[in-house]
């Protein structure tokens, strides 16, 4: 899922998960607990770049090279790192804390669960690195491009023809429609 998809889906779980949470902690409906949601949703896709520097170039792909298999595509790990937040901000007495807590963990496993539907999620890591996914992918998208922009031409032609271009389709438009 391309950024604007996970984006989206982080506005409608953060959505869902303030409407949750005003009830139990009145100050929830701030902005910036938000802001956590969705940042956190696309967030971890940051570990791309690093993916790039591996490679060596900014477009295409190497077979030896997958994001997804980074740790910072762990699951569990965030999930550890928002209950610890939480934790500790329950210790100290952090209201808002808590609420950053709930939100990372709320954005970052959307991303995940989103993930699952195109090449899968580690999300049994430590205990094994494979990705496992809804639906079983024949081929990964082979693009090679001598540009950034024919790359990009070329990837957008052959992600338009996946079922997660329409996934993300989906959530971008029904993330138009809640929010306006």
């Amino acid at each position: 899922m391309l950024p604007s998809g996970h984006i989206a889906a982080g506005y409608l779980t953060s959505k869902l998960a303030i409407g949750s949470l005003v009830p139990i902690y009145a100050q929830a409906s701030d902005t910036r607990f938000w802001a956590v949601g969705i940042l956190a949703s696309v967030l971890v896709d940051l570990d791309e770049f690093y993916a790039f520097h591996k490679i060596g170039r900014p477009i295409g792909e190497n077979d030896k090279i997958n994001h997804r298999k980074f740790i910072s595509h762990a699951p569990l790990l965030h999930l550890g790192i928002g209950v610890l937040g939480f934790i500790l901000s329950t210790i100290f007495g952090s209201i808002d804390f808590q609420i950053f807590a709930i939100m990372y963990v709320v954005g970052m496993w959307t991303h995940f669960f989103f993930d699952s539907f195109g090449y899968g999620i580690m999300w049994l890591w430590p205990f094994t690195d494979k990705l496992y996914a809804f639906r079983h992918r024949e081929n990964r998208m082979k693009i090679r491009g001598s540009s950034v922009f024919g790359y990009w031409k070329r990837f957008l032609i052959v992600y338009s023809r996946d079922f997660v271009f329409y996934l993300e389709a989906l959530v971008i438009i029904l993330a138009i429609w809640v929010w306006r």
